[in-house]
């Protein structure tokens, strides 16, 4: 064996590691994740408009921001920031075990608010949903005042799940511009009706 074959070898087994090499970086990097598997399946809408997922269909009517809020049942809410209040019908698709509205959030750049339970029955938080007929009513948000106005709520959204915990399944993602809402001194909310007004 000649020493110019011997180098040719060296080149070539050089050259395969690296083709190797390369091929083995590709993969481990457009692999998904963990988390990118079990990641909810976001199904995005407009205000105004049904939006469906797998399980859940649901229309967001109105967003309103407020000091205060005074609820149908006759519970009050102040608070040293604001309440974001959206007005919604919200849905069941599938039959299941007892489905609830068990997730509604409102994301505002890294953060994200849960839909407060306080007003009761007064909100459709966590109202059990049945196929086909809505609740239709008010989800409300507390929020601390600088954050309506920062640069990311020009950019919030609204997302609903009947599960608590939505990843692998649906979940309406509704973009909403907080910024663009005027800031009311009281919200008056009308009372969660079965079905639609």
């Amino acid at each position: 064996m000649t020493r110019t074959t011997m180098n040719w070898r060296h080149v070539a087994n050089g050259a395969g590691l690296v083709v190797i090499l390369v091929i083995a970086g590709f993969v481990a990097h457009s692999t998904p994740s963990i988390a990118d598997k079990q990641a909810p399946i976001a199904v995005r809408g407009e205000l105004g408009e049904p939006v469906a997922g797998r399980n859940i269909l649901a229309t967001v009517d109105a967003v309103r921001v407020a000091r205060s809020v005074e609820a149908s049942n006759g519970w009050a809410g102040g608070t040293a920031g604001v309440w974001v209040v959206v007005d919604a019908s919200v849905e069941a698709r599938v039959d299941g075990l007892d489905p609830t509205l068990g997730y509604a959030r409102l994301r505002v750049g890294e953060t994200t608010f849960s839909a407060s339970t306080r007003p009761g029955d007064g909100s459709i938080a966590e109202r059990g949903m049945t196929v086909g007929i809505a609740w239709t009513g008010p989800l409300m948000f507390e929020l601390p005042l600088d954050v309506v106005s920062s640069p990311a709520a020009a950019n919030a959204e609204l997302q609903l799940a009947l599960d608590p915990d939505p990843r692998v399944d649906s979940l309406l993602v509704i973009p909403v511009d907080l910024r663009a809402l005027d800031v009311d001194e009281v919200v008056e909310t009308d009372r969660p009706v079965w079905g639609a007004r």
